[in-house]
């Protein structure tokens, strides 16, 4: 059982690579029908990855569901690398949804947890969790900090050569500098990301940032 989990994770990791997210969402949802006696540590990796998807779908309240069971799958594990990922989806569905405040504890709890450990999914968590805490800290104007964080988790990301990570840290710097009316360098940071995401082999998400920059040029 185990085996086929981790192919149905593997596969729905490269749809969403692809951003082709009603099959990654399908592909979780047949996964979590099929896997009723897997692990739990399995059970919670699938529900997180489904929460995720339904997240990008913009199924809000499916997603609120999905990382709910996700974040209890988890505490039942006693995984406490997978508690920190639930705590880091839990953080960026709370604050996608306009609680800032309660998004930013869940994440730093993370943060903590990932913090703990030195290996290469404790270097990744960190990342992850101080980007979506740079996004959190741009949206409360706190931007020194906002962009500190940002190039910290670009740091612990390009380490372990998660260029996705580097990729979005880039985009949402970008999109910070965008709303701030700064679209020079913010045209220079999704040049950035567009390169990180091409290294991944994400050529539909640079196509998607190519069009979202029309004929912007970097200065």
């Amino acid at each position: 059982m185990g085996e086929s989990v981790d192919r149905q994770l593997e596969e729905g990791i490269r749809l969403e690579q692809e951003l082709r997210w009603e099959d990654a969402e399908a592909l979780y949802r047949r996964a979590l029908d099929t896997a009723r006696d897997a692990r739990a540590a399995d059970l919670a990796d699938l529900r997180l990855r489904h929460a995720n998807a339904l997240l990008q779908l913009r199924r809000l309240e499916d997603a609120r569901q999905a990382f709910d069971a996700a974040l209890t799958a988890a505490k039942e594990s006693e995984d406490a690398r997978l508690l920190a990922r639930a705590l880091l989806g839990a953080g960026v569905f709370t604050a996608s949804h306009g609680d800032l405040a309660r998004g930013e504890e869940f994440l730093l709890a993370a943060l903590g947890r990932f913090h703990a450990t030195h290996d290469h999914d404790g270097i990744q968590g960190e990342g992850w969790a101080l980007l979506n805490l740079a996004a959190i800290y741009g949206r409360t104007k706190r931007l020194d900090l906002a962009f500190l964080t940002f190039e910290k988790a670009r740091e612990r990301l390009f380490a372990i050569e998660n260029w996705v990570g580097v990729a979005t840290a880039w985009e949402l710097q970008a999109e910070l500098r965008e709303k701030l009316g700064d679209a020079d360098r913010a045209a220079q940071d999704f040049h950035e990301a567009m390169s990180f995401f091409a290294k991944q082999g994400m050529a539909e998400k640079v196509a998607a940032l190519r069009g979202r920059l029309g004929g912007r040029r970097v200065v």
